[in-house]
């Protein structure tokens, strides 16, 4: 959410942001994974980039796709917390 929060304030449309977000989202889970191999007590695994970016993936699916569907006093709500 945060990635894609900053990526709409940047000036992008939704469809780039919401595209650049899953992407970064994979990247900071590969960094994240690449850490963690140097981290005592912890193991780096492809399984986690990959749950990492399934959950972005959720996310922009929810709010890009789902969220102009809702009732609008909810979709106010939400524009009032900064969610778009």
């Amino acid at each position: 959410m945060l990635f894609y929060r900053a990526l709409l304030g940047t000036g992008l449309s939704r469809k780039q942001s919401a595209i650049y977000a899953v992407i970064l989202t994979f990247f900071y889970g590969g960094t994240d994974e690449f850490h963690q191999m140097f981290t005592q007590g912890r193991e780096a695994r492809v399984r986690d980039v990959f749950i990492d970016g399934a959950g972005a993936f959720v996310f922009t699916y929810f709010f890009y796709w789902l969220l102009p569907k809702f009732p609008k006093k909810i979709q106010n709500f939400l524009l009032e917390l900064g969610i778009k």
